[in-house]
């Protein structure tokens, strides 16, 4: 995915900064990773950090580590667990992607397995975003972080996943659930249709 395809795609404000957007084949959770979000009325992008330090946490961040945070969770829990609550109601997030992947196999023998659009075409996963502040190892630190939000898996992704899959948006509904009522955007998260995925 290009810079220009992105911005194109996303409808970002024409005066958004460009990004050298990473040339990586896949993120991890703890990585940083770009991200769409809404301020001021306009669809910008940044880097974060894939894994959700809620605004509430107080303590040094060393003693959370990334490997407890939430990097992805079911719409019900947003709508119930603090650490979401907020987030899905005031800082909602789009995570650009051309693929995801979700494993299968037994414990240590696991494969990945990739899914894509038919037309091999860029998409976006909901999520949400928080600005937090606080201490590391003794100095203060500023962090942009971001969690995926996961609904049921449809068809296409139920053999090899049957627990969850992301919430793929359309290009198109991408300003309803960055700045949309938060009943119109919630109302996003359900599996996307089975036609519009493919096992790559």
């Amino acid at each position: 995915m290009t810079w220009s395809q992105l911005a194109h795609l996303a409808g970002l404000a024409f005066d958004a900064p460009a990004m050298n957007l990473p040339q990586c084949n896949r993120f991890f959770p703890a990585q940083m990773a770009p991200v769409i979000y809404a301020r001021n009325n306009q669809k910008l992008t940044g880097n974060m950090h894939w894994g959700l330090v809620p605004e509430f946490w107080n303590k040094p961040l060393e003693e959370k580590k990334f490997s407890t945070y939430n990097y992805n969770s079911r719409a019900a829990d947003w709508l119930d667990k603090p650490t979401f609550r907020r987030a899905i109601r005031q800082t909602r997030c789009a995570v650009p992607a051309t693929y995801f992947c979700e494993y299968t196999g037994e414990k240590g023998s696991k494969t990945t397995v990739p899914f894509t659009r038919p037309d091999q075409g860029p998409f976006a996963m909901a999520g949400v975003w928080n600005h937090w502040r606080g201490a590391h190892k003794g100095e203060p630190v500023q962090l942009d972080t971001f969690s995926i939000l996961t609904t049921e898996p449809n068809e296409v992704v139920r053999p090899i996943h049957p627990k969850a899959m992301p919430v793929l948006l359309e290009w198109s509904e991408l300003d309803l659930w960055l700045s949309g009522s938060f009943g119109d955007a919630i109302a996003l998260a359900k599996p996307c249709p089975d036609d519009r995925l493919i096992v790559s």
